[in-house]
């Protein structure tokens, strides 16, 4: 049985899905982090918005993540979600920077072990240039990241 802390944060992820891209569509990427200090880098498309993960970590064996895009039906709004969906990573982050490209990020949310938000000052939040990385007190453990991201109207 999963804990409880893990359905609460699906579930509350859902409810904001949910409510930001109401009549959704999303495509599922699952992909595998991998220790070794090195610095790699996973990235998904979908209709012209891009998410990217670029991390380097440390510690056992590699770990199953999973990255989705959620849109909604006009194709304004979007969600990209990079997640750990068993849990806890049991990997150290030395590096991490999560990005989008094709829309203006509009909230980012960074979350560490049992669900729980990370402290402000253990990530950066860059909105401008619509990225995460991690900060200056970074304590090395990384569950979930989410972008929500809106493309504006144009003016006719």
């Amino acid at each position: 049985m999963k804990p409880a802390y893990i359905v609460r944060a699906f579930l509350s992820t859902l409810c904001i899905l949910s409510v930001y891209c109401a009549d959704d569509l999303t495509v599922v990427d699952n992909f595998e982090v991998k220790p070794g200090g090195e610095k790699l880098e996973h990235r998904k498309e979908w209709d012209g918005f891009i998410c990217k993960f670029t991390y380097q970590c440390q510690g056992g064996t590699k770990e199953n993540w999973v990255m989705s895009i959620s849109r909604n039906s006009e194709k304004r709004k979007f969600v990209c979600t990079i997640e750990r969906p068993d849990g806890m990573s049991y990997l150290f982050f030395q590096h991490f920077e999560a990005s989008i490209e094709g829309a203006d990020a509009v909230e980012i949310e960074v979350y560490g072990p049992h669900g729980k938000d990370l402290k402000s000052e253990e990530y950066t939040v860059d909105l401008m240039n619509r990225k995460v990385t991690e900060g200056s007190k970074f304590g090395s453990q990384l569950d979930k990241i989410v972008i929500y991201a809106l493309i504006p109207k144009q003016e006719l």
